[in-house]
């Protein structure tokens, strides 16, 4: 699935994941493909994704939209 996140100063990760774990409001949760469509709010904390390695990205909260295969997070800053 495409995964974005997106900061005020542009693009910070564009790229295909297998799957997202994102801090939200209440604790992290996980995306996979097909998930179902949501918007979240998140809180601060690391987003983690997995394509063939684990990667992390801290963040200072955003909003996420999840929409058939793509995770797309804006990011407050």
């Amino acid at each position: 699935m495409k995964l974005e996140i997106l900061s005020a100063k542009g693009t910070v990760v564009d790229c295909e994941v297998t799957s997202v774990v994102l801090p939200g409001l209440e604790g992290s949760f996980g995306v996979l493909p097909g998930h179902t469509p949501f918007l979240s709010i998140l809180r601060k904390g690391n987003v983690t994704y997995f394509d063939t390695e684990d990667k992390s990205v801290p963040i200072n909260g955003g909003i996420v939209e999840v929409k058939g295969d793509s995770v797309c997070i804006c990011l407050t800053e």
